[in-house]
């Protein structure tokens, strides 16, 4: 049994849980706009703004480069890989897995007014949250030097979309057949 029916909801309920799951798809989709173009959507591109470097650090860099100037033909400049290193890594993850959070309880808030049975509501509300969270284990992972583990932020990211998806289609199922008109008070 549901913990409340969006269905039978007041109409600002159903409005403010509709709304909330278009307006989290708009972010969304400039999520997926960022990472296709930062990281890119293969293992490889992944992995390699994941992965540190071997070589030399920046300070040693710094301490052996000798600065020239050269005319730039920007025929010849090759395409920029963006790399997150450990600091960047560690920004990103405060604020990211804070906002997966959120995001995940408000799903979860919608989804427990879905008419769905209690195995289905209790996998999706897993998924809501561990995707996230896994989302940043492949980055850590990745950051450690294991850049096998690049599918697994890959698959997250899409675990993400689908969990996003799957409840945005029930809800509009749920309030949309006459039930924003429906329930005026």
């Amino acid at each position: 049994m549901a913990l409340y029916s969006l269905r039978d909801a007041n109409r600002s309920v159903k409005l403010g849980a509709l709304l909330f799951l278009l307006v989290l798809g708009y972010a969304y989709l400039f999520a997926f706009l960022m990472v296709k173009t930062w990281s890119g959507l293969t293992p490889a591109r992944v992995a390699a703004t994941y992965v540190p470097a071997p070589g030399m650090n920046e300070m040693q860099m710094q301490m052996q480069s000798h600065a020239t100037t050269q005319p730039l033909d920007l025929g010849q400049v090759p395409e920029m890989q963006h790399t997150v290193d450990t600091s960047l890594l560690i920004q990103d993850s405060h604020i990211h897995i804070m906002i997966y959070a959120i995001v995940a309880a408000l799903l979860t808030l919608i989804i427990l007014g879905l008419d769905w049975p209690a195995w289905w509501r209790d996998t999706m509300i897993v998924a809501a949250f561990v995707t996230g969270a896994l989302d940043f284990a492949g980055q850590w992972l990745m950051n450690f030097g294991l850049g096998g583990f690049a599918w697994l932020t890959i698959a997250s990211g899409w675990g993400m979309s689908l969990v996003y998806l799957i409840v945005l289609a029930s809800t509009v199922r749920a309030v949309v057949p006459g039930g924003l008109r429906r329930s005026a008070s």
